[in-house]
């Protein structure tokens, strides 16, 4: 409609500047030129105005915030935050600067930042597929295209379907419990020989991450477990970078460290799928590891007279990397905020102690091992850890990406250029303190 009434507008003005021209004397033409000038910048000055008023009415709808520094942004600012005593600083001060909705720029990425319940709740129902999981391109350049977040559809289903019922299964969670009392009995055994303080999430990262090597692929302690660890622990800290990717960057430092890890675990899942195919594993027995589980997938054709072929090997070797994370990263920080809230709060460790204690002397009468069943019986335990992963609150952030505007609350508008993270964080209205479990 506004294109019509300036189109309409031209048309006339020039409509009039003929007549004028036609049916006045020369000598009044340099006053008619002036006029006419001064139309020209009458109307420029009002189109500007119109543009100026239409921009900030839909920039009065977009969240306040900064986008901080050409093509850093606020990246700097928001890692170095993350590294200190006060890893909400960051959001804390925007909070109070620009409200519970926030523009910025981190990762490479323009965003919008929520900290708002109700906005949450309504992009997570995600009513109308409106948004769709995005990532920062260091998250994206690292975990390659395969990696199981960037995947969707059958790919997804068959993928998680796999991983989910190995880890599911009753053969898992029987040889799970004896490798979990074997490493944490040798871990326990060389603390009184190491320097104080014993720090506790550093010891148990050492612990989860060599049992979720072994259960991923059945590496055990030797030249290759330290290799993945070293190799590991230099891939895992580009996730969260700056996405520039020169040499002697963190991003491109990262990426050097996954080729020497993806080639490593191909060469691994290559070995374990020869010797899978002479042995005839593919098809009969349960899988000892996650890399024989995807392995042994298959599906029969339409007419059920021959296998068709399973996952591919880079899709294999980019899962088991990708899911090396938890051991590094969630698992260990779950556990260090077990122990620091248990240590807060006495009453709770004492009966947790004493639970775990009764177990211990049952079995030292019967003679047996620990079994999954053991753990589960816990319940006083049970509720612990319950309540540590509800706490914890590892999963800080989820990205989201718009598809197209949208409004939520009070009419704030989101755009679909703009990439979403939305994240709960430790705000007081929504944390709730570690409490202490009655039976």
């Amino acid at each position: 409609m506004m294109m019509v009434t300036w189109a309409w507008s031209l048309l006339s003005l020039l409509i009039s500047a003929a007549i004028w021209y036609l049916f006045h004397d020369a000598e009044h033409m340099e006053t008619r030129m002036e006029h006419t000038r001064r139309s020209w910048m009458n109307m420029s000055m009002y189109k500007n105005v119109l543009k100026r008023k239409k921009g900030e009415e839909m920039s009065s709808k977009i969240p306040r915030g900064s986008l901080g520094w050409p093509v850093i942004g606020e990246t700097l600012e928001f890692i170095a935050s993350g590294y200190s005593s006060r890893p909400v600083a960051f959001m804390e001060k925007r909070k109070s600067l620009y409200g519970k909705v926030f523009r910025t720029n981190i990762l490479g990425k323009p965003i919008i930042v929520s900290t708002d319940p109700d906005v949450n709740k309504a992009v997570l129902q995600n009513h109308g597929n409106v948004f769709i999981p995005s990532y920062p391109k260091s998250v994206t350049e690292l975990l390659g295209k395969s990696s199981i977040l960037q995947t969707n559809g059958p790919l997804q289903k068959r993928l998680h379907s796999l991983i989910g019922g190995y880890f599911r299964s009753p053969q898992f969670k029987s040889r799970i419990a004896r490798e979990i009392e074997d490493y944490v009995k040798v871990s326990l055994s060389t603390w009184e020989h190491k320097k104080l303080p014993i720090l506790v999430q550093d010891e148990t990262k050492q612990i989860t991450f060599e049992i979720l090597v072994k259960v991923l692929m059945s590496v055990g302690p030797g030249e290759d477990m330290e290799f993945l660890k070293r190799e590991f622990q230099e891939f895992i800290k580009g996730i969260i970078c700056i996405p520039i990717k020169f040499p002697g960057t963190r991003l491109y430092k990262s990426l050097q460290a996954k080729k020497k890890l993806f080639n490593m675990v191909r060469k691994i899942v290559e070995e374990r799928n020869l010797g899978m195919a002479k042995t005839g594993e593919k098809t009969s027995g349960s899988p000892i590891d996650v890399i024989q589980a995807l392995l042994s997938d298959t599906k029969e054709s339409s007419d059920n007279t021959q296998q068709l072929q399973g996952l591919p090997l880079d899709i294999v070797t980019e899962n088991i990397i990708e899911m090396m994370i938890a051991g590094e990263d969630s698992v260990p920080m779950v556990m260090t905020l077990a122990v620091k809230s248990l240590s807060d709060t006495p009453a709770t460790l004492s009966r947790v102690v004493e639970e775990n204690m009764t177990l211990k002397r049952q079995k030292a009468t019967s003679c047996d091992g620990f079994a999954w069943t053991d753990y589960m019986s816990l319940q006083f335990t049970q509720n612990v850890i319950t309540e540590t992963l509800r706490m914890a609150n590892i999963i800080n952030a989820v990205w989201r990406k718009a598809q197209k505007d949208v409004e939520i609350k009070e009419d704030k508008r989101y755009g679909k250029q703009q990439h979403y993270f939305y994240t709960i964080w430790w705000w007081p209205e929504a944390l709730s303190w570690f409490r202490t479990f009655e039976a």
